[in-house]
């Protein structure tokens, strides 16, 4: 007995600008960039779920989920296994066991509300690029000044920490996106004072970041990328004859 008009529907569609074919139409969300294989640019890395980006529900994370094991299964099966960095362990284990290291000085909290204090100021409604220089100089200062102060007492605290400081990757990220586009979109939600007109061309693109030489380097993909859906799919999964077999 589900009633629309009563009950709550989970659907990342319904918002301000209308549903579904409007909303899917325009280059929005952010993620790993994937190809049909739901792999990255990162070899032997698959996403799925939210890590795509313009994710739906739970049964869109379910099949992408199944999907990208499956392939990423494949993969494993004809590929060796590569050599363990040591030196990579070990810097990872100290960054990620640094804050339990600590008896005092500052807590998830107040780094997270700090990061979000940052992100209201300087990335609100209004936007230029001079506040996005300004939050990344902020962001920069809370990285010297207060990351090598966080301490957490449990592994609750701990798991909070590392979101965190995940948060803080994420927004550096953000603003390097949103000081790129130079436009203005009510459907993207940019809202530039420096740059107040629309563009249509940059409206039909999406914009990639990548990592180069500790560097980011920005790029343009077109958001029909991924070609006709039922060709594409039955060229990439030609071994596929799904979950359930007939029995014999």
């Amino acid at each position: 007995g589900f009633d629309n008009h009563r009950d709550q529907i989970m659907n990342y569609f319904f918002n301000e600008f209308g549903l579904c074919e409007q909303y899917r139409s325009a280059p929005h969300g952010g993620g790993i960039v994937i190809d049909w294989d739901l792999r990255s640019s990162v070899e032997g890395l698959y996403a799925a779920g939210t890590t795509m980006f313009s994710p739906e529900d739970h049964s869109f994370a379910a099949s992408t989920g199944r999907y990208a094991g499956r392939k990423a299964a494949a993969y494993a099966q004809r590929v060796s296994a590569g050599e363990i960095s040591r030196a990579q362990v070990d810097q990872e284990k100290e960054r990620v066991l640094a804050p339990t290291k600590r008896s005092g000085g500052i807590e998830w909290k107040e780094l997270h509300n700090g990061l979000g204090r940052v992100m209201q100021y300087y990335a609100g409604e209004y936007r230029n690029e001079t506040m996005f220089n300004l939050a990344l100089e902020e962001i920069k200062r809370i990285e010297e000044n207060a990351v090598p102060q966080l301490y957490a007492l449990d592994p609750h605290k701990l798991m909070r920490s590392l979101e965190t400081l995940t948060a803080i990757d994420h927004a550096k990220i953000v603003l390097q996106a949103m000081r790129e586009r130079r436009f203005t979109s009510k459907e993207l939600g940019i809202m530039r004072l420096d740059y107040p007109e629309s563009d249509a061309k940059e409206l039909n693109n999406y914009l990639t970041l990548t990592l180069e030489n500790d560097g980011i380097h920005f790029g343009k993909m077109p958001t029909r990328y991924w070609g006709n859906m039922k060709e594409e799919y039955e060229k990439h999964n030609r071994d596929y004859r799904g979950v359930y077999r007939e029995e014999t």
